[in-house]
């Protein structure tokens, strides 16, 4: 018996990096958060029909950290879209 353990598809993390790139290493331990409240909370097997918002807890904690680590509100606001990008993908289970 194989146990589902709960992951984003490997290409998220690639982006992530990306979107994270130029920020203070500081971020970096958000960043790892994130990715993991995304994993938890995405079933591993099957698209979600909740178009997202079961990450947007994980994205408000995500801001909250940054904000913790001295990023600036127009960063945050720039890479938002790219977030609920990257959401939108692991959501649909692309």
């Amino acid at each position: 018996m194989t146990e589902e353990i709960a992951a984003t598809p490997g290409w998220a993390e690639e982006r992530l990096e990306a979107v994270f790139a130029g920020l203070p290493p500081a971020t970096h331990a958000a960043r790892n958060a994130y990715l993991a409240c995304l994993a938890s909370r995405k079933s591993p097997a099957a698209p979600s029909d909740l178009l997202g918002a079961e990450f947007e807890g994980c994205r408000m904690a995500l801001r909250r950290a940054l904000m913790a680590a001295g990023v600036d509100h127009g960063v945050l606001d720039r890479i938002d879209p790219a977030l609920e990008a990257l959401e939108a993908e692991v959501a649909d289970g692309s």
